[in-house]
C-alpha cells in the first residue's frame, strides 16, 4: 500500500503572538482613550448645564426682587443714612458692591404669620459666593443675623449702576426716591462678565408710605 505523506501541522511563533498582542493592546487603548473622551465630554456638558441652571435661577430671584422694589426706608437707619436703596463698595460686609433695598409681595396669605409682607433684602459677593439676605421681620432690631441664601459660586466681582431720568451714576444718594434701572455687573470664574439690566418700578418715600399702612404687620413694622 503507498503510504500518504504526513502534513506537517504549523502554528504561530512568537513573534506572531507578540505582534497580534500589541496590535490589540494599542486598539483597546485607542478604544479607552475614546471613551474617556466622551465620558469627560458628557461630564464637562453635565457641568456647564448645571452652572447654567445656577446662574438663570440667580438671575431670576433678583429679577423679581428688583420688579417689587418699595420706596422705604429701614426704620433702624438715622437720618442722614435713611434711604430706600443702600448701595456701594464693601457695603454689608461685602467683598465688592452690597445693596440693600425693600421689597414687597412676601407671601402671607390672609397675615397668618406675624410678619409684614414687605421683605428688606440685600445682595453681597462673601467667600466669592454671590448671597442674598433677608430677615423675617421688615425693620431686623441690632444684632439679628439675616438668612443666608447662596445664589452663585466662583463670583470673582459686583457691581451695580444706576439709571435716572436718561444718565447714569455708580452711586445713588436719592433719599426719597427709586431709580428708573440697576444694572448689575456680575464678573464669573466660569462665564466671564455678565451684565443684567433691571427696570425698576417708580415709586417715592410718600408712596411707600402709604403701602406700609396696610403691609407693615409684625415685629418691628
Amino acid at each position: 500500500m503507498r503510504q500518504q505523506p504526513i502534513m506537517k501541522q504549523r502554528g504561530f511563533t512568537l513573534i506572531e503572538m507578540m505582534i497580534a498582542i500589541a496590535i490589540f493592546a494599542l486598539l483597546s487603548l485607542g478604544a479607552y482613550q475614546v471613551l474617556q473622551g466622551v465620558l469627560r465630554s458628557d461630564e464637562i456638558s453635565t457641568e456647564r448645564g448645571n452652572a447654567l441652571k445656577q446662574l438663570q435661577r440667580a438671575m431670576v430671584i433678583v429679577e423679581r426682587d428688583s420688579q417689587q422694589m418699595n420706596a422705604r426706608n429701614n426704620r433702624s437707619d438715622d437720618e442722614q443714612t435713611a434711604m430706600p436703596l443702600q448701595s456701594g463698595k464693601f457695603m454689608f460686609d461685602s467683598e465688592d458692591d452690597g445693596i440693600a433695598f425693600v421689597r414687597s409681595g412676601w407671601r402671607n396669605s390672609l397675615s397668618q404669620l406675624p410678619r409684614s409682607s414687605l421683605q428688606r433684602v440685600m445682595y453681597r459677593v462673601k467667600n466669592e459666593h454671590l448671597e442674598r439676605l433677608s430677615y423675617v421681620y421688615l425693620d431686623p432690631i441690632t444684632g439679628e443675623e439675616p438668612k443666608r441664601q447662596l445664589l452663585l459660586e466662583n463670583v470673582e466681582s459686583l457691581t451695580f449702576e444706576f439709571y435716572h431720568n436718561n444718565k447714569s451714576s455708580e452711586t445713588w444718594t436719592n433719599k426719597s426716591a427709586l431709580p428708573d434701572g440697576v444694572k448689575m455687573t456680575l464678573k464669573l470664574k466660569r462665564f466671564g462678565e455678565i451684565q443684567r439690566l433691571f427696570l425698576l418700578p417708580k415709586a417715592t418715600i410718600d408712596s411707600g408710605k402709604d403701602k406700609d399702612k396696610d403691609k407693615d404687620k409684625g415685629k418691628g413694622s
